[in-house]
């Protein structure tokens, strides 16, 4: 296995991707779409963003999307887990766990001290990331007015 940067090439063929998985990512709550993936992940990317690719002989094997941003609510500089994707013949190997480890590192490594990443409810990752010592922040609430 080898965990590394996503040239620019293979970021704009992830991000395609993360369209096409976006409703199963968010549980439900958005809908697979490429153009949506690209309006919610470009910015990311040009924002200084970059996807960690886990690939094993030439396969693909997931992703983890990371970027650092100014938190002016508590005024420093965070790390952001944007979105993490392993696909299911994959999945229970360790994979997403590695590459949020890798992430971490990263965000280590530029002095970085507070990590925030977004879970759906009902999305398993949930249990991964309190097993790397995420801890629940806010939760967001949604009215739908008919």
């Amino acid at each position: 296995m080898a965990i590394r940067r996503a040239t620019q090439e293979e970021a704009n063929h992830l991000i395609q991707l993360s369209g096409k998985v976006m409703k199963e990512s968010s549980m439900g709550y958005a809908e697979n779409s490429v153009q949506n993936a690209y309006n919610l992940f470009m910015p990311v990317i040009q924002n200084g963003g970059y996807f960690l690719i886990d690939i094993e002989q030439g396969r693909l094997r997931g992703w983890i999307l990371l970027v650092t941003n100014f938190n002016t609510v508590k005024g420093q500089v965070m790390g952001n887990l944007v979105s993490v994707f392993v696909f299911p013949k994959y999945r229970k190997s360790g994979i997403a766990r590695k590459l949020a480890i890798a992430a971490i590192n990263e965000f280590r490594a530029l002095g970085i001290t507070t990590i925030q990443l977004n879970v759906f409810n009902g999305n398993p990752s949930r249990i991964l990331c309190e097993n790397l010592g995420f801890e629940p922040v806010s939760t967001m609430m949604e009215l739908n007015i008919p």
